[in-house]
């Protein structure tokens, strides 16, 4: 007999996928946003039409120079309390501290420090360069000596107290960011045009920035941006280039040299995700190229230019439904408005509904639904259970950490009274368009009591705790769905009598 479990056609999310927030010390006019706006600000969680939080993550912008005021002395209450303010509410954290500069965004003048200034006092030469808010600003010299001397061990120092902070085996972070190099993390020098003496160079620089950030973080998966390159490709320096010209390297720029030049070869190898920062109205060829090879392997975050009020405001960059159009076809996990509590509240007033369809069937991240089960309606102790299934997922991106599959069966009083882990389950290459077919195998145990027990199933972390949302109906509460019955006796046939649901 085949159990076919309904299929839900509302919001549903989950880790490692969907929507983020935006909090952090600087916004777009430069100004310090205080604890409270970066915290209970924002207010409820979920809009009143659909009763869901369509935020499920959020994005923490914080600058080297706050966090390590002076050398080897780390102030980290005020980032503590903004990640357990919304880890304490079922949000995920991508950490991303500023180490380089900001040369302003949106006109504005950007953070006065970045890099603390006594690594530039330890001797770290500097560039010179004109921001975007048109003030002077500095960043470090990475082709000059004092760059792997003087900045690099002071970054590692950063790295490993914030490792040593955060990085263990249950934490709330889904990423971190990749920095080290060029202005908003973003893994370019668009405003100050940095001239490397060499393709190798830059190479062999940014695979050590890479490296750094591996070799650091053990449990807290990493992302790094994959934003267009300023370095000219023949070698040259592209100081005093037009940006006309500049614009058509770009477009004809060849994507395996591309990621060779920004040490993405490097940090692909290392499972590293790949970030868009400046999503819709900032992709070229090489973008769409890499998109198209890693999206099965690795997890893709399309970050949206600006913020969502001066999308809202100005309409320069796409509307929201426009950019989470894109951001489907691109086979996002992960999308992302720099949504502030001001921009978060105005977005559910006016947008819920679009940010909800992002989060049904063909949108962000990965949809699992089970189609089709069979199991046998009576079984004995001690006999195997076999539960075959058929399995989907409805949406553009994929569940890329591995969650086995749980068996539980309950009494009449609701008690559990077995559980199991098919721990050769494996979700991870699911993608939509496909149906997956296979077999779990669960051992109940000869002591078993007899009686008829609801079968429920659940994907769960390694330690057997259910974790992810399916979207499928029969979810009784705790993440765990209910397929059928299953009568335990001794008089039981083996296998021969399966159930519907």
């Amino acid at each position: 007999m085949i159990v076919r479990p309904a299929e839900v056609d509302g919001v549903v999310n989950n880790p490692w996928m969907g929507w983020g927030l935006w909090a952090g010390p600087i916004y777009f006019d430069g100004t310090p946003r205080t604890l409270e706006e970066n915290t209970i600000a924002f207010g409820g969680d979920a809009p009143a039409d659909t009763g869901v939080p369509l935020f499920d993550w959020v994005l923490v912008d914080w600058m080297w120079a706050d966090l390590e005021p002076r050398e080897g002395q780390f102030r980290c209450e005020e980032l503590d309390a903004v990640i357990e303010y919304w880890a304490s509410r079922g949000k995920q954290i991508n950490l991303r501290v500023w180490v380089t500069d900001d040369p302003g965004w949106n006109g504005a003048p950007g953070a006065s420090e970045v890099c603390p200034n006594w690594v530039y006092e330890a001797g770290l030469r500097w560039h010179p360069y004109v921001g975007e808010g048109h003030t002077p600003k500095r960043e470090p010299d990475y082709a000059d000596p004092s760059y792997e001397q003087v900045y690099l061990p002071r970054l590692q120092n950063l790295l490993t107290a914030l490792a040593e902070r955060y990085d263990r085996p249950r934490h709330p972070f889904n990423f971190l960011g990749c920095m080290g190099y060029g202005q908003w993390g973003e893994w370019h020098t668009m405003w100050s045009r940095y001239a490397w003496p060499s393709k190798q160079v830059k190479h062999d620089t940014l695979a050590r920035i890479v490296n750094t950030y591996g070799d650091t973080f053990k449990h807290v998966d990493l992302a790094i941006s994959y934003c267009f390159d300023t370095f000219n490709f023949d070698g040259h320096s592209p100081a005093g280039e037009a940006w006309g010209s500049f614009h058509d390297r770009v477009a004809h720029d060849d994507p395996e040299d591309f990621k060779y030049r920004q040490a993405l070869d490097v940090a692909l190898e290392r499972g590293f995700l790949l970030g868009r920062h400046g999503f819709i109205d900032g992709l070229w060829y090489t973008d769409r190229v890499i998109m198209e090879a890693e999206w099965r392997r690795t997890a893709l975050y399309a970050e949206a230019n600006w913020s969502y009020l001066d999308v809202k405001n100005h309409g320069t960059h796409g509307t929201v439904d426009e950019n989470v159009d894109v951001m489907l076809e691109w086979h996002s996990n992960y999308g992302h408005f720099y949504t502030d509590a001001a921009g978060y509240q105005r977005a559910m007033d006016e947008d819920a509904e679009s940010f909800a369809r992002s989060l049904k069937s063909g949108g962000l991240g990965y949809r699992l639904v089970l189609t089709e089960a069979a199991f046998p309606g009576q079984v004995r102790p001690g006999q195997l259970l076999l539960l075959k299934q058929r399995w989907a997922n409805r949406n553009v991106g994929r569940c890329y950490k591995r969650h086995p599959l749980g068996l539980f069966l309950l009494d009449q009083a609701g008690r559990e009274v077995y559980s199991e882990m098919d721990k050769s389950f494996d979700q991870t290459s699911w993608v939509r368009g496909q149906s997956y077919e296979l077999t779990s195998i669960f051992h109940l145990p000869a002591d078993l009591p007899e009686g008829v027990y609801d079968l429920r199933i659940a994907m769960t972390d390694w330690e057997g705790n259910p974790a992810l949302r399916l979207a499928i109906a029969g979810d009784k509460g705790h993440k765990r769905y209910r397929l059928g019955s299953v009568r335990v006796s001794e008089d039981a046939d083996h296998g021969d009598h399966w159930a519907a649901g």
